[in-house]
């Protein structure tokens, strides 16, 4: 079978799991991971998922107790990447397939809905079987569309924009951090506050478009050498804002005595 054909027969012994009554689980189950089997691209896909993961950390993890129910009931968190999607689901799934787990016992604690064993089953699939056959879908059509090359390119470009973003969170906290340890870093942090509230209002007025862009620049500027050392700059930025401001008194109600001794504090801790 092409990649194409491999991933069709994941999708339909998927569907067909997720479309099932709890008496046929076992079966699903069984026909969803001889699916697995058969495909070297999802082999291979899986394999790169499961080097080093670490499935009794991953069970304490997204297996947790419930906030709302009693001591014996969990819930299941379903994890934040696609890599642990899969390499938790698929784990589960050979588990359960090797009867390591009770899978009745395992939907009553985990997805406890009211004493309704077939709304807690439904909860199951939804809840953890749909996302692990969406993110197999998502890793393979990439591979087969050739915007990928093969499943570990796949599954490194997602964890990779995954990590961007929180690299990129991770960097604005320690500039924040930074930011503050300075003298100023409250005022100029107030100081942004105020000028993104200032960028809203004006986006929001009922003014001429070429009164808000004129505005929307005055206000960029300021933002944009405040947290520079260029005094001068900083001096000009903020004349040409406190005269809008003094322009346009009900839109920026009260700001320019406000701005104007968070700038002094900004200059003098310069």
């Amino acid at each position: 079978m092409g990649r194409s054909e491999e991933l069709e027969l994941f999708l339909s012994r998927a569907d067909e799991f997720i479309e099932s009554q709890y008496i046929l689980a076992d079966v699903k189950i069984a026909g969803l991971l001889k699916a697995v089997a058969g495909s070297e691209t999802l082999l291979a896909l899986f394999k790169n998922c499961l080097n080093g993961f670490d499935y009794g950390a991953a069970k304490k993890k997204y297996l947790v107790k419930s906030k709302y129910l009693t001591a014996d009931k969990g819930e299941f968190i379903l994890p934040g990447s696609s890599r642990e999607i899969l390499a938790f689901t698929l784990i589960f799934l050979t588990e359960c397939d090797a009867k390591k787990i009770d899978l009745g016992e395992f939907i009553n604690k985990y997805f406890y809905e009211d004493g309704s064993f077939s709304a807690g089953y439904h909860a199951f699939l939804n809840q953890m079987i749909k996302p692990f056959r969406n993110t197999v879908k998502t890793l393979m059509e990439s591979v087969i569309e050739g915007r990928l090359q093969d499943p570990v390119e796949a599954f490194v470009e997602e964890e990779e924009k995954k990590r961007a973003e929180l690299d990129a969170e991770e960097k604005k906290k320690k500039e924040e951090k930074e930011l503050l340890s300075k003298s100023y870093g409250q005022s100029l942090k107030e100081l942004r506050e105020l000028l993104l509230k200032d960028r809203q209002n004006v986006e929001s007025s009922k003014l001429s478009e070429e009164e808000k862009r004129e505005l929307l620049l005055i206000i960029s500027m300021l933002a944009n050498v405040i947290e520079s050392s260029d005094v001068d700059a900083i001096v000009y930025a903020f004349s040409a804002y406190k005269f809008a401001v003094r322009a346009h008194r009900i839109l920026f109600c009260g700001r320019e005595k406000k701005t104007q001794k968070l700038v002094r504090d900004v200059l003098n801790g310069i």
